[in-house]
């Protein structure tokens, strides 16, 4: 049955997010990021748009609940809205902004973080027919929410008002929220990132390994061989999955983590290229000049001297 052309489920669902609005609005009264009780659990409320956010983006799924966002993700654009999506598999980096939030009507958001175990071991039950074998595998992706998903998040936090029952609780609705993607129509791509043994959790592997080692130099051979693959087939595949190549990959997380540096800890440029793994000042500027479009100095200068969101402490947010 439909109601102007609406179904039940989605004006349910609209009913849903109102009053999901109103209790983000309560628990999260000031702008930012909040972790919650919940582990990997976070409530986001921005009251203004900003300028340009880099950061890597932690495997995760995102649901907006009001505003709107931009993001350019690896080399893809999204632009994403109430009752929007976000789901992404692996670490990835990203520009976003903001897009005409206010105190009255703010960014709302709440987000989950990809336990990896989880998800591995439920991708291999969470089968569905959105999707074939062998299809594309992407590393992030927007669609409009399903009604089963964006259930499962506001069930889960209203947990967070009640604490005694979140104990017990939370994890079964953080499986659940998971399951629901991965059984949807964005959880193939998520599944083939998470199916040991296909070439998308190879190269999911990959990129956990340099985020941890982004300062070491890089060689694409011996990565590929870590693991297990070949080198011409692993650059394909981690090209189709994060849409750059493995040392673009590193070099976008080296010169982030330098301008997180710099804001956060108050470093210069020499400093925070050399934290990187930079040997060449020269070298650290002309790349940096390239990726944000201005010198370290000058970037900074005007990073500081514009609305911004404080820095965070941490590289890896969720979107």
């Amino acid at each position: 049955m439909q109601t102007d052309g609406i179904t039940m489920r989605e004006e349910a669902m609209r009913e849903a997010n109102e009053r999901l609005k109103t209790t983000l609005m309560r628990l999260a009264p000031e702008p930012g990021r909040r972790p919650t009780a919940v582990e990997g659990l976070t409530l986001t409320r921005w009251n203004a748009a900003n300028m340009v956010d880099t950061c890597f983006y932690a495997p995760s799924v995102g649901l907006i609940v009001q505003g709107r966002k931009e993001s350019v993700i690896g080399r893809e654009i999204f632009r994403y809205g109430e009752l929007d999506c976000l789901v992404n598999g692996v670490d990835m980096p990203s520009e976003s902004r903001i897009l005409g939030a206010s105190p009255e009507q703010p960014l709302l958001a709440v987000s989950l973080v990809i336990n990896r175990a989880l998800a591995t071991e439920l991708a291999s039950v969470a089968a569905s027919s959105f999707d074939a074998p062998g299809g594309r595998c992407l590393g992030v992706s927007v669609a409009r929410v399903e009604p089963d998903v964006h259930d499962a998040f506001a069930r889960l936090v209203d947990l967070l008002d009640r604490p005694e029952e979140a104990a017990l609780m939370a994890p079964l609705l953080v499986r659940e929220v998971l399951f629901r993607v991965l059984a949807g129509p964005q959880g193939g791509d998520l599944r083939r990132l998470h199916t040991v043994g296909s070439h998308g959790h190879q190269v999911a592997e990959a990129i956990t390994w340099l985020r941890a080692n982004y300062m070491r130099p890089l060689s694409v051979d011996a990565l590929a061989a870590r693991v297990a693959m070949a080198t011409s087939t692993f650059h394909r595949q981690f090209k189709k999955v994060t849409s750059l190549s493995p040392l673009q990959f590193q070099k976008r997380l080296r010169l982030y983590e330098a301008q997180r540096l710099m804001l956060s800890r108050n470093l210069d440029a020499n400093h925070a290229g050399r934290a990187v793994g930079y040997e060449s000042s020269s070298q650290f500027s002309r790349e940096y000049s390239r990726l944000f479009g201005a010198p370290p100095r000058r970037d900074l200068v005007r990073m500081l001297g514009e609305p911004q969101t404080t820095p965070s402490s941490e590289q890896s947010k969720s979107p």
